[in-house]
């Protein structure tokens, strides 16, 4: 980072932070249709119940509008919540949130608008909010297990609740989540008004994605605790899937694992469909990409079309 960028981004904090402080009090923040259902048992061909983990800067109304609904239809228990809410408001992955033409402002948009944030927090205390979203689904629809489901963030704060909860998952699901840590590389791109101040991607990770976006830089200690022993966990099917074309999780690489076991598998999304350009967000609303989150859950071999 230069040396102007550390004093403009605190003032900018600064500014986001006061804003905070004079934001109106948003409405209850709405969650995908067919969700939460307690009076819902799970059937023999699903035994286990699919809690779903968003990823930083978004919430499970953004992340699963389309994934939740599909995985209902299909005949699952699907449970979300959002998690991991920031103490400090920062943009969504897309940048869409951002007050157009203000430069440095996508955080103070957000804030503007009163909108609460989620998946910035450590990700540590956002596992531990995993544990206490998966006891209800345990408790409430009698299944000793649960099946997992994380985009992103919710990918590795899904690694972190397994670590201490392990035995309570037989299924784990990623879409771009960074295994090995992510150098941001797209994020100047997404933010100019913050690479104008100097910042590098995970310069700008951490205003915009928080602790979290920190703890998911290559070389973070988080990361290093989690793969001391294997990326994979025994007794755990992981499926991590991957695009090319992601912006947001460089190299994408990252998204896959290193050495997958037997049980486990490593897919790209462009796999067959070398030309299907799909962006970090995109992995949510794809309709290849939720036929193989489908296919995953179900253990079922799975070639969608293109």
């Amino acid at each position: 980072m230069s040396r102007t960028a550390g004093p403009l981004a605190a003032l900018v904090c600064a500014a986001v932070s006061a804003l905070v402080a004079t934001a109106p009090a948003s409405a209850a923040d709405p969650l995908p249709p067919g969700v939460n259902d307690f009076a819902c048992r799970p059937a023999p061909a699903h035994p286990d119940p699919v809690v779903l983990v968003h990823g930083s800067g978004t919430d499970a109304q953004r992340s699963f509008s389309v994934l939740a609904p599909a995985l209902r239809d299909d005949g699952y228990c699907v449970f979300t919540a959002n998690l991991g809410r920031a103490q400090m408001p920062g943009a969504p992955v897309s940048g869409s949130d951002a007050v157009r033409g203000w430069p440095g402002l996508g955080p103070i948009g957000a804030a503007l608008a009163g909108r609460t944030v989620y998946g910035v927090a450590d990700i540590t205390g956002t596992a531990a909010e995993l544990a206490g979203l998966v006891d209800t689904v345990r408790s409430g629809t009698g299944a000793e297990h649960v099946a997992l489901v994380g985009h992103s963030t919710g990918g590795t704060v899904i690694r972190q609740y397994l670590s201490t909860h392990p035995g309570t998952a037989r299924t784990v699901v990623t879409l771009g989540t960074p295994y090995r840590g992510s150098t941001y590389a797209g994020l100047p791109g997404r933010y100019p008004d913050l690479a104008q101040l100097g910042m590098d991607g995970p310069h700008i990770a951490a205003q915009v994605f928080g602790t979290a976006g920190v703890q998911q830089t290559a070389g973070s200690p988080l990361l290093a605790r989690l793969n001391a022993g294997g990326e994979s966990r025994p007794g755990v099917r992981l499926t991590a899937i991957a695009s090319r074309t992601d912006e947001v999780i460089t190299p994408p690489e990252t998204a896959l694992l290193a050495a997958p076991t037997a049980d486990d598998r490593d897919i790209w999304l462009q796999d067959g469909c070398p030309f299907r350009p799909i962006d970090h967000n995109g992995l949510l609303a794809d309709p290849r990409a939720v036929a193989l989150v489908a296919a995953a859950l179900a253990d079922e071999p799975a070639d969608p079309s293109c």
